[in-house]
């Protein structure tokens, strides 16, 4: 009988024993949060000197598929888009300009990852030469691709 309760004694503080250092907060549940996805926000940006100088804007989409937009008549020479990404992602931004001033006009490419300025472009978009009779002006394309880490 005495080996029968100090049997007892040591599986009961075994079983004790197990419960107590078993327990750990690594076992928490995961929070689902619904709505927006989670990941890196990437603003790109573009500034130009002049309204009316770009023809197209082609820009990486988080899905890594390519996206079309144009410039807003409230913001004539600044253009914004922000998508989320999972890292690592290759931005590109592609734009299209066909200068129809009589002067050499600038642009800026820039790109935010999470609020901070990553990546910077600048340039020049010259005046093209004149065309033939009937032609339209020439255009320049400029793409810049950048790796958000």
């Amino acid at each position: 009988m005495k080996k029968f309760k100090k049997s007892s004694l040591i599986l009961l503080l075994f079983a004790v024993s197990m419960v107590a250092f078993s327990c750990n907060s690594d076992d928490d549940a995961k929070e689902i949060i619904p709505g927006t996805p989670v990941g890196t926000d990437v603003r790109y940006k573009l500034i130009v000197s002049a309204p009316a100088i770009v023809t197209s804007i082609k820009y990486k989409k988080g899905d890594g598929n390519t996206g079309t937009d144009g410039f807003d008549v409230d913001s004539p020479t600044e253009w914004t888009k922000t998508i989320i990404v999972k890292k690592p992602f290759v931005t590109k931004l592609e734009v299209t300009f066909r200068n129809s001033t009589n002067a050499v006009q600038n642009y800026t490419f820039q790109i935010y990852t999470d609020g901070v300025l990553s990546d910077t472009q600048t340039g020049q978009i010259e005046i093209p030469p004149t065309p033939p009779t009937g032609q339209p002006l020439a255009t320049a394309t400029v793409s810049k691709v950048f790796t958000v880490q």
